[in-house]
């Protein structure tokens, strides 16, 4: 009876198998168990936003990260760290000269502290600012050095 149930269940996955054969019109959405993929402003809503660090409301070092347009706020415009201000906070295009990414990479940064402060991000989260800022400068390409 055993070997007769162990047959009829491999026979009914193999067919039912066969009927699943096909694909997804859309199957990035199934990614993650159909989480959408985080994107700049979704990290910065979970994790700088919070505790009232970078709100629009009250804001540290001046620094809102949640409201719209948020690339209006920290391109080109000058780090807000006492010993910092020559760093920008954003370089378009390039993640390596940006001071906000050095904040949240977990290694100390050059200049100020880490960032948040109670944790650290995810290397998934540092992976889509990184690639933000490379968006942000509008040349479409992974890295600057072209590898």
């Amino acid at each position: 009876m055993k070997r007769l149930a162990s047959v009829l269940f491999v026979l009914a996955a193999v067919s039912g198998g066969a009927g699943c054969v096909g694909s997804l019109s859309d199957p990035d959405a199934f990614i993650d168990g159909g989480t959408p993929p985080k994107d700049a402003e979704m990290v910065f809503q979970e994790s700088c936003g919070r505790s009232e660090c970078h709100d629009a409301v009250d804001p540290q070092a001046q620094l809102d990260l949640i409201s719209p347009a948020v690339e209006d706020r920290v391109v080109d415009q000058d780090a807000r760290t006492t010993g910092c201000e020559s760093r920008k906070l954003v370089v378009a295009g390039d993640p390596d000269s940006s001071y906000l990414l050095d904040k949240v990479i977990p290694v100390p940064p050059i200049c100020g502290g880490q960032m948040p402060v109670a944790e650290t991000l995810s290397l998934d989260d540092i992976e889509v600012l990184r690639q933000w800022i490379i968006d942000l400068g509008g040349s479409g390409q992974e890295t600057l050095d072209g590898g």
